[in-house]
């Protein structure tokens, strides 16, 4: 017979009581927890992403729902991450195609003429790490470290759409971007903006974080995924044009006067000529004095506007003697002067001089490049100019005594120089308004397009200058419509002062028309 020991023994055998956890057991629980996420991450996650997230799906197929998937988190939509296919493979291949576009891109554009540029491959790869450390931040803040290769392939999708799409704005022409101004800029980084705004909820729903947690991405978005934008100053090509033994030769040959030390000393010579050939006004005569400046050297369209002006002028106003050229242009820094503020201040002080003050007009033609700071473009390589600004200008003028002035700005954003250069005794015109560009700034053009319009058409038709800007303005206007280029605005300011003096000048013209046959 069992002993009484033995029988309280049998009886908590035959009902045991229910176990409690212990510490052990806890561990083992957490362990087998770690094991399901391990197999499974997504249905193991506390706040799973949304189930449809799946890796069983063949690599075509599975690259078109991610292609999908971009789209969808770009236009901000909460059941984006149903799409994705968060696999290795498909990381990788969304990671570098953006790679593929740009290089296939830049290929296109050089005709298969090119060369690889070992310097352009590190910016390429160098937003990679940050776009992981986003994705990997954001799932570990949430406590969901399982789900980063979904949220790095989210992130992935959602910029390889944001570089498609500025990689097609980089197909627009180069007018477009110009014609657009300060816009430009807005729709340049317009897409990067929205992609960091869009990377938000991409994550959010990817990982399937609640409200508070969401808050986790917003840092690591704005840290990691803007970084490359502030580190990365500029990006070298990773393809570069073939070298072209000839083409190199020509370039060198072109800039090589610029080079020569017989410049340094030739340039005062010239300069100090042209100034001795401009003759004094006749007095009782009112005349024109025309200085023409051509001032960006790295193209040959400048330099052919003022050429064309010069010869203009002495047919149709008899400016032979009373006017001078300064130009940047390679081919000429042996015959002619620079264009430097130093040469142009020296030649408005020796015009002024040589005028009858209360007569005779100048007309100071400017062509060149110009910025949205309004700085006229006064450029020779390898010199460096003072700036040129509106208010030098103006200064300039003052100071040379100058004071029947018809000043004519052709460049972009040249409007700037009106309000500096308007006055009662002056007349100044621009061929683009403050915050537009003008057009037509091409190595192999003769001229820009105001200026076509407004010496070889219209001053060849009359002699007011007024009426030549009107009808200049609205040649160039009929042909920006026809090319689909923004207008360019061109502006005039004119005085009572300078009207009174032009009339003067046209009663000449028409007398000596009369008694020498002068051509009208």
């Amino acid at each position: 017979m069992p002993s009484p020991k033995e029988m309280k023994t049998a009886r908590k055998m035959a009902n045991p009581k229910p176990c409690r956890a212990s510490p052990q057991t806890g561990q083992h629980r957490r362990y087998d927890r770690g094991i399901a996420i391990f197999r499974n991450p997504v249905q193991a996650s506390a706040q799973p992403a949304p189930a449809a997230i799946t890796t069983r799906t063949g690599p075509l197929r599975g690259f078109l729902r991610n292609l999908l998937a971009g789209l969808a988190f770009l236009a901000l939509r909460p059941g984006a991450p149903n799409r994705l296919v968060p696999t290795v493979p498909q990381l990788i291949l969304l990671l570098l195609l953006p790679m593929g576009l740009s290089l296939g891109l830049q290929l296109w554009r050089l005709a298969g003429s090119a060369q690889f540029n070992p310097a352009g491959l590190p910016p390429m790869l160098f937003g990679i790490p940050w776009l992981l450390l986003a994705a990997w931040t954001s799932a570990r803040w949430a406590s969901k470290e399982a789900l980063t290769l979904a949220a790095a392939v989210a992130l992935a999708t959602l910029w390889l759409a944001v570089d498609a799409l500025r990689l097609a704005l980089t197909l627009l022409p180069l007018e477009t971007w110009r014609s657009l101004g300060q816009a430009a800029l807005w729709l340049w980084w317009g897409p990067v903006a929205w992609g960091l705004l869009a990377s938000l909820p991409a994550l959010a729903h990817t990982i399937g974080m609640d409200p508070r947690q969401r808050l986790s991405a917003v840092p690591a978005v704005l840290c990691f995924l803007s970084a490359p934008l502030f580190l990365q100053d500029d990006n070298p090509p990773i393809v570069t044009p073939r070298h072209d033994p000839a083409a190199a030769a020509a370039n060198r040959a072109r800039w090589e006067p610029t080079t020569r030390e017989t410049i340094l000393y030739a340039q005062p010579r010239l300069l100090d000529a042209a100034l001795g050939r401009i003759q004094p006004g006749r007095p009782g005569v009112p005349e024109i004095f025309l200085l023409a400046v051509g001032g960006h050297g790295g193209q040959d369209v400048f330099l052919r506007e003022v050429k064309a002006v010069e010869a203009l002028f002495q047919q149709r106003f008899a400016t032979a003697g009373h006017s001078m050229v300064l130009v940047n242009n390679p081919a000429t820094v042996g015959e002619l002067p620079i264009a430097s503020v130093t040469a142009l201040e020296r030649s408005l002080a020796r015009i002024g001089q040589q005028m009858n003050r209360d007569e005779d007009v100048l007309f100071l033609f400017m062509t060149s490049h110009g910025a949205q700071d309004h700085r006229f473009d006064l450029s020779l390589w390898p010199y460096r100019f003072d700036d040129l600004t509106p208010q030098r200008l103006r200064a300039m003028l003052d100071q040379a005594g100058i004071r029947y002035r018809v000043v004519l700005v052709s460049a972009c954003y040249s409007g700037g120089f009106v309000p500096a250069l308007a006055g009662e005794d002056t007349l100044a015109m621009s061929a683009a308004a403050a915050d537009r560009n003008s057009h037509g700034c091409s190595h192999q053009a003769d001229w820009t397009f105001f200026g076509r319009a407004y010496f070889q058409e219209a001053l060849n038709q009359t002699r007011s200058f007024e009426a030549a800007f009107d009808q200049a303005s609205q040649a160039v206007a009929k042909r920006e419509v026809a090319e689909g280029l923004e207008a360019s605005l061109p502006q005039m300011a004119v005085g009572n002062g300078i009207r009174v003096a032009l009339r003067a000048l046209e009663r000449q013209k028409s007398i000596e028309t009369k008694i020498f046959g002068v051509q009208p």
